[in-house]
């Protein structure tokens, strides 16, 4: 793990068994934001085939400034910083919209 990995902010930590539902993010060592999150839901098999699921959204550091103002950042801000006030806890689930939304280049992943 780098120095950027090692700061990691917790968006989502729900456990309320048969469902877990986790969202973290980090920046990588070019400035990368990663969105990464790991369900585990009952209701995810009607949707897509399994009842567990994990995703990696990837936004790359020149869309970070549109991310940041869609969440009502500062321009030249700490994105983790803005992820940790305004993307945790219900936060988590407007910032999971904004990524799939195609407002700015994501690249997303999920198995």
């Amino acid at each position: 793990m780098n120095d950027h990995e090692a700061r990691r902010v917790s968006l989502r930590a729900e456990h309320n068994p048969p469902e877990s539902h986790y969202m973290w993010a980090y920046l990588d060592a070019d400035g990368a934001l990663h969105v990464d999150g790991h369900d585990i839901d009952p209701g995810l098999d009607e949707f897509v085939g399994k009842d567990e699921v994990e995703y990696f959204y990837t936004v790359q550091p020149e869309h970070l400034p549109e991310l940041t103002a869609l969440l009502g950042g500062a321009p030249g801000g700490d994105v983790l910083d803005l992820l940790a006030e305004r993307g945790s806890g219900p936060g988590s689930y407007t910032l999971r919209k904004l990524l799939v939304s195609g407002a700015f280049p994501v690249e997303r992943h999920t198995h």
